[in-house]
């Protein structure tokens, strides 16, 4: 076990923080599933609108990788197959059956995992639709089933704004926690390294080795704990896998079935302060009537999937999605200030000290919205989006060389050793306004497509 300090970083004081309490969620009326939210398959259908399905039926399969299936989270009937660009499909709503039959797998117990080969644990994944839980570094990509990692990373910390609570999580469910770790453990020949936050209450589990990381965000990263415990070299692969999805894959195992719940947490200025905790709630589950009881009223608001700093913007009628366990509600803010630059910026957030609130309110929680507060500029080097970086990379000439196509460049500033979350606090603290986090992921396909 090791304890690193991370020195580098900020963190955004914001209002909404969660409460660590756990509110149950009722049976929804609707499920969505998202076909758009994986990415680097090419879903084929396997249902189309008016059929019915068990739970645990498959909805849709990879074309790349016919064994990789995606399944149905309820039975019901599907009511509608809704097609994006290129008739891709982007969303499959089912209208859930008041008696659902479920489809069954293999049962185990947590020792008898640890018997399973390697290609058992995988073919098991596979056929059950959670194989696209585990993530594959570089590139973070759905894993590659047949590659063998050097080691396999599971992220429970939470230093970015408002993630969910993973010691409030993990209550009651350690046993299936400890069998998802036994599983996980068979698909290397390495080391599986369960990364905690410092303070957290989370207990020391079988077949991994834990390490405890504080200091301010992006400490809680996977990249960062990567960084710190093993550098991804070339032609290096690591797993990687957030801690309540270990949970999941733990159930599965132990009861036969697909998971039914996981844990969100809801946060962020635009909820109303009683509504601010925890959720359970069903996979897939249609999360309009949630929203409609929870956010404010009145207001325009924009709703995150994902941390404050890291998600995707979704509709209020959008279903749980099946990564991620957060999500940020802020104002809509396209207020414009005269001359703004001209005042002492007392009621104006900033990282930088150059407004009287960077210096009067550090320990203020601010009522963040979407605005800018400027728009994007040409960039000029500042060292500002290095300030805050804790992994040795050089962010404005590893840009550059993204902005440039220059695959051989990115490559020697360690642009594979990243994700496009880690340039998120980048982003955020820029004054130019630049798209960092969109910028980097350009460069991580370009240097996939090309081959390392």
């Amino acid at each position: 076990m090791a304890d690193f300090k991370i020195k580098k970083g900020f963190d955004i004081k914001v209002q909404g923080c969660p409460e660590p309490v756990i509110e149950e969620m009722g049976s929804p009326a609707k499920f969505r599933v998202h076909p758009s939210e994986f990415e680097g398959i090419k879903p084929r259908l396997k249902v189309a609108a008016g059929d019915t399905v068990k739970r645990g039926d498959v909805l849709f399969e990879n074309k790349k990788n016919e064994k990789m299936l995606f399944r149905s989270p309820c039975g019901g009937t599907v009511a509608a197959v809704n097609l994006g660009a290129r008739r891709a499909p982007v969303e499959i709503v089912i209208e859930p059956a008041a008696q659902e039959e479920s489809v069954t797998f293999s049962k185990y117990t947590r020792d008898s995992v640890g018997q399973l080969s390697r290609q058992q644990v995988v073919d098991h994944l596979l056929n059950a639709g959670l194989w696209p839980l585990i993530k594959q570094r570089p590139f973070s990509k759905i894993a590659d089933p047949s590659a063998e990692p050097k080691a396999l990373f599971i992220n429970a910390c939470n230093s970015a704004p408002f993630q969910a609570n993973f010691s409030l999580i993990l209550k009651g469910d350690e046993e299936a926690f400890q069998t998802g770790i036994n599983a996980l453990a068979k698909l290397t020949e390495g080391k599986v390294h369960l990364c905690k936050s410092a303070g957290s209450d989370v207990p020391e589990f079988g077949s991994a080795t834990s390490h405890t990381f504080s200091g301010s965000h992006p400490s809680g990263n996977t990249s960062v704990h990567i960084n710190r415990i093993s550098p991804i070299l070339p032609h290096d692969t690591v797993y990687t896998v957030t801690a309540q999805d270990v949970i999941l894959i733990g159930k599965l195992l132990l009861t036969g079935e697909l998971p039914r719940t996981k844990v969100v947490a809801l946060g962020g200025p635009g909820v109303k302060a009683s509504a601010r905790k925890h959720y359970r709630v069903a996979l897939g589950a249609d999360l309009q009537p949630l929203f409609e009881q929870a956010l404010e009223e009145g207001k325009e608001l924009r709703i995150v999937a994902g941390n404050l700093l890291w998600g995707d913007v979704v509709g209020a009628d959008s279903g749980l999605r099946f990564y991620g366990s957060e999500y940020c509600v802020l104002e809509e803010d396209r207020s414009r200030h005269l001359l703004g630059w001209t005042m002492p910026g007392l009621l104006q957030y900033s990282t930088h000290p150059v407004n009287l609130s960077s210096l009067l309110g550090r320990s203020k929680l601010w009522n963040l919205g979407t605005n800018l507060h400027g728009s994007h500029r040409a960039m000029v080097v500042t060292g500002w989006m290095d300030k805050h970086q804790p992994l040795n990379i050089m962010t404005d000439y590893l840009v550059r060389a993204c902005l440039a196509h220059d695959t051989d460049e990115m490559i020697q500033l360690g642009i594979l050793e990243t994700d496009p979350e880690d340039f998120a606090l980048a982003a955020f603290v820029d004054p130019h306004k630049t798209d960092v986090c969109g910028i980097v992921k350009q460069g991580l396909l370009e240097i996939e497509e090309e081959g390392i």
